[in-house]
């Protein structure tokens, strides 16, 4: 039997490598995982944890209620579209037989799912390990492990700053529902000249604070914090993301860079005449030390009246939404709630913005007040790092002193050419006989991790990660001999992620194929775009694109359908240890209701916070608690009454949460259709399709 295993052993690898797959090359887990914590990894976890936060397995179950709400959204996309041939109930009892059919074939066939490594077991040790904190390394792909003693203590090290952060002593719901109170009296007042349709988009209610983590920054000694707030579903979020649009022209002059491939094109053209000297300008700390007073003045000023106009406001508004939006960064942390008082958060919509406009307007002045017998002949600038060339090495340090005496918040660091190289964003820049040379640059953090190939995942995402990085190989390399070198480096880096070598020089071949045999143009008429979002589940997810497309492009052939298939089952979200919000300021949640004494149910959902829906059932103000003479209707207080069945807020339980309000409605539809609780009035909150 050994010597028949040994055979069979020989001949795969045989087979696999003329395929051009190497198992004894894979990715070194001690430059993907930094074990900084007390626990010791077994060798399963280590092999798990190598393939990234980013490698999926085979969902083993996808909730009923998950999987046909694709598909009723499907049918709401598509309601009011103009049909062609067919009627409409035909098109929608086919798209429910290719929903029902596809989900008993994939609870049938779950099990026959193969995979190297096919459950997460391992890591469940390392997920209930209440001693550590997983995350990812602030810069490079990799997982990091920390004690969760140190990594508490450097983000409270970093809270303490009083000049940036303060801590807020109110209740959290309070102190939120006064900053909505704000911003939405202030919406009131302008509800005229805004439009109805801003107006709705920028009207909070049950938004949750933000949260507070911290990004290990594992290049440095002692692995300091990078913080970083999850501003999603923020009162303020909305806000900031309206006001990016009116603030976005103030981001640029002439000393800004868009891109590397902009500033690799421009720097390819200069010829000086003479021998001169690359430096690269780093600032330090440059979100949190952004004077937000100071930068709201300057964008008031800055912003025309015009373009204020357009969107229905004038100066004195405009102010009152760039102060609610800049200053009131709250957030959470180990259970404590705090606003930072200056700087602008990063995670925050409006961060690259002001940082953005601080530096542009203030370089401008810079580089004009700047003396003429050290300023820079180039300048050239990409958020926080700047390229600069000078005529003689002996001009950059008063260049930099000269930088660092003009605000006192900003402070530059510098690193110079070296063997005439330097290193610039993501580029290799080399000047050699007065001609700039470009290549690709790794930073040092660089692990070699990517997307795997054996992720469970549409072999088309794995292709388009090949393209993408030989594309950036092209437009990088300014020479033949650079992009050679590239492409044998790509060629090993898709290797140790388990792809097969064919695979990448076929990627290759049709690349350059493209680039000097382009194929020309085809006219086609111009189809309106829809994107249909659908679980991954093997090659049942493409049985069932063609099913639905076989039924979508005969009735409606004006539009084009894209389908988008996702995968959750990630380790990353296996790992997933990020604080969690108080379940009764949870919004946009569909919930259940169980009575007590006999189990009767209740589904709804509420895009406002739990706690005040419930609040409501009581018939009590959701201001003050006391309750109100003459309440809405309620279900379950009817049901209590009438049956002296008394409940309290630990008889509510979320079902789901979405972020979409019409997603919300489909989804407590769906609970409804299929429970079938016995206090809804309705058969659905909303018409459905598919079931």
């Amino acid at each position: 039997m050994e010597k028949k295993l040994c055979n069979v052993d020989f001949r795969h690898n045989k087979k696999l490598t003329k395929l051009g797959i190497d198992l004894n090359k894979k990715v070194d887990k001690n430059k993907v995982i930094f074990n900084f914590s007390d626990r010791i990894l077994s060798d399963e976890q280590k092999e798990v944890l190598s393939l990234g936060f980013d490698y999926c397995i085979p969902p083993s179950t996808i909730p009923h209620n998950q999987f046909f709400l694709c598909f009723e959204k499907l049918c709401h996309t598509i309601k009011n579209c103009e049909i062609y041939k067919d009627r409409w109930n035909h098109i929608t009892n086919s798209i429910s037989t290719v929903a029902h059919d596809t989900y008993k074939k994939f609870k049938c066939h779950v099990k026959s799912i193969h995979t190297p490594y096919p459950s997460l077991t391992p890591l469940i040790a390392l997920r209930d390990d209440n001693n550590i904190v997983i995350t990812k390394p602030d810069k490079g792909r990799g997982v990091v492990i920390l004690n969760r003693d140190d990594y508490f203590s450097k983000l409270n090290t970093i809270l303490s700053d009083s000049s940036k952060f303060k801590p807020i002593m109110s209740d959290t719901a309070t102190h939120l529902l006064k900053l909505e109170d704000k911003l939405n009296r202030l919406l009131r007042s302008i509800r005229t000249s805004i439009g109805e349709m801003t107006y709705n988009l920028l009207t909070i209610s049950g938004s949750k604070p933000g949260r507070l983590y911290g990004l290990p920054k594992i290049h440095k000694i002692g692995q300091p914090l990078r913080p970083i707030i999850s501003a999603i579903g923020t009162f303020n979020y909305n806000l900031a993301k309206f006001l990016v649009q009116l603030i976005t022209p103030l981001t640029t002059n002439e000393y800004t860079i868009e891109n590397s491939f902009s500033f690799i094109k421009e720097i390819s053209d200069l010829k000086p005449l003479r021998p001169v000297t690359m430096a690269s300008f780093d600032i330090e700390s440059l979100f949190t030390n952004v004077p937000l007073s100071e930068t709201t003045d300057i964008i008031l000023n800055k912003t025309t009246s015009s373009l204020l106009n357009s969107y229905g406001l004038n100066k004195t508004t405009y102010r009152k939404l760039l102060d609610i939006a800049a200053h009131n960064s709250v957030f959470t942390f180990n259970g404590s709630i705090y606003t930072q008082v200056d700087g602008v958060a990063m995670g925050s919509p409006l961060g690259p913005c002001y940082a953005n406009t601080f530096l542009c307007h203030h370089e401008q002045t810079w580089m004009n007040d700047c003396p003429a017998n050290f300023k820079p002949i180039l300048y050239r600038r990409y958020m926080d790092d700047t390229f600069l060339l000078f005529n003689d090495p002996s001009h950059i340090n008063p260049f930099l002193s000269y930088l660092n005496s003009q605000h006192p918040n900003i402070k530059f660091t510098c690193e110079t050419e070296q063997n005439n190289k330097l290193s610039f964003l993501d580029t290799s820049i080399t000047f050699h006989n007065n001609c700039f040379y470009t290549s690709t640059y790794r930073k040092p953090t660089f692990t070699g991790l990517g997307l795997h190939y054996l992720s469970y995942i549409p072999h088309i995402y794995k292709l388009n990660s090949l393209t993408t990085l030989i594309n950036r190989a092209y437009n990088i390399c300014s020479t033949w001999a650079s992009f050679h070198d590239e492409v044998s480096f790509l060629s090993k880096y898709f290797t140790t992620n388990g792809y097969p070598s064919y695979l990448f020089y076929k990627a290759l071949r049709k690349f350059l194929s493209q680039k000097f045999n382009p194929k020309p143009a085809s006219a086609t008429v111009n189809k309106d775009i829809k994107y249909i979002k659908l679980p991954y589940m093997g090659g049942l997810s493409f049985d069932l694109r063609k099913s639905l497309n076989k039924i979508l492009r005969r009735c409606y052939p004006q539009i084009s359908f894209r389908f988008v298939f996702y995968n959750n089952n990630t380790v990353g979200n296996f790992l997933k240890n990020k604080e969690m919000c108080n379940s009764e300021l949870c919004s946009n949640v569909v919930y259940l209701f169980t009575c007590p004494s006999c189990q009767a149910r209740y589904v709804g959902s509420t895009s406002r916070w739990l706690r005040h829906r419930i609040l409501e059932h009581k018939g009590k103000s959701i201001r003050t608690g006391l309750q109100l003479s003459k309440p809405s209707f309620s279900a379950i207080r009817e049901h209590s009454h009438l049956h002296n069945h008394p409940f309290s807020n630990t008889d509510f339980k979320i079902l789901t949460s979405h972020l979409n309000r019409f997603d919300l409605i489909i989804a407590e539809s769906l609970h409804i259709q299929t429970m079938k609780p016995e206090l809804n009035n309705t058969a659905t909150a909303t018409t459905l399709f598919t079931i």
